[in-house]
């Protein structure tokens, strides 16, 4: 499984910084922060471990949730399969699961029970599986109805359960899902133009980032740099995102050109000036040269 950067990680996004000149986006933390975020409301039942190293190995799982009681319903849509260990499998924005995929996990879900039943006995009734992608895995789809006669069924919108397995799996589809349900899994793209659906996030981040400053920050940071789209020399970006941050655009060009009058520009004077400097005593070198080259001629002295 992919690596996912820690959401115990305690960076925070700057305001009024100007935007990168090469987008890098973790698409595994900003899901990672998303699922954290999502069932904010049970944070208390619940604990996310990412990069769960299995053993020895170099096997690692890219999130795991624990449920801490096992008895207490979590009523989240996302949440309604939990046991008492999820695992999570993020693939990122431009892949899908694969049958690859499915069975390498389901794998090392066996290997977790291995792991686990060392200290606490466990089975597979104790862990389910989550695949989270951003498209819908067809290919995976007709395998499991096809060739396995498993059955894959529509439980709610974005959310397929996969029956007849050793565990309960469920794929979540995060471009599927209903803002009401999923507002931040709904929002992982590097296409968020919908001006109502930023709008929305815009709310509920101002409302709630202070419960987790570093967590929410951490997502807005990914999703913001996702959407900022290179448009000819200069940048693209959403206003509802860089608005999350308290900037704009207009603010963004204010800066940069107070910066450049401010600082850069002294330097570029400086720069110029040292410029002239150096052409003027080039120039008075070159003359002296010439004028020695002219004395040592006339007292027929090489001047090689």
């Amino acid at each position: 499984m992919a690596p996912m950067t820690s959401t115990k990680n305690t960076s925070s996004v700057p305001r009024n910084s100007s935007p990168p000149s090469v987008r890098h986006v973790n698409w595994h933390e900003a899901a990672a922060c998303a699922i954290e975020i999502e069932p904010r409301d049970y944070a208390s039942l619940l604990q996310f471990l990412t990069e769960y190293i299995l053993g020895k190995n170099s096997y690692r799982i890219d999130l795991l949730v624990i449920r801490k009681l096992s008895g207490q319903e979590i009523p989240k849509k996302i949440a309604r399969i939990f046991r008492t260990y999820n695992l999570f499998e993020v693939k990122g924005i431009h892949s899908s699961v694969s049958t690859a995929t499915y069975y390498k996990t389901i794998g090392y879900a066996g290997l977790f029970i291995d792991q686990i039943s060392a200290q606490t006995p466990i089975t597979g009734l104790d862990v389910s599986i989550t695949f989270l992608a951003f498209h819908y895995p067809r290919k995976l789809i007709r395998h499991l109805k096809d060739e396995r006669k498993i059955t894959v069924a529509k439980k709610w919108k974005g959310i397929y359960y996969i029956s007849k397995e050793t565990f309960k799996i469920q794929i979540i589809v995060t471009r599927e899902l209903p803002p009401d349900e999923n507002l931040y899994l709904r929002c992982l793209t590097d296409h968020l133009q919908d001006s109502a659906l930023i709008n929305r996030l815009a709310d509920d981040y101002t409302e709630h980032q202070h419960q987790n400053q570093s967590l929410y920050n951490r997502y807005m940071h990914q999703l913001t740099t996702a959407n900022l789209k290179p448009k000819g020399g200069s940048h693209m970006v959403c206003e509802g995102l860089l608005n999350l941050f308290g900037t704009s655009s207009a603010e963004i060009i204010e800066n940069t050109r107070r910066e450049s009058e401010e600082y850069y520009l002294p330097k570029i004077n400086e720069l110029a000036d040292a410029n002239k400097q150096l052409a003027v005593s080039n120039k008075l070198l070159s003359s002296q040269i010439d004028y020695l080259q002219s004395l040592l001629k006339q007292n027929n002295i090489s001047f090689e």
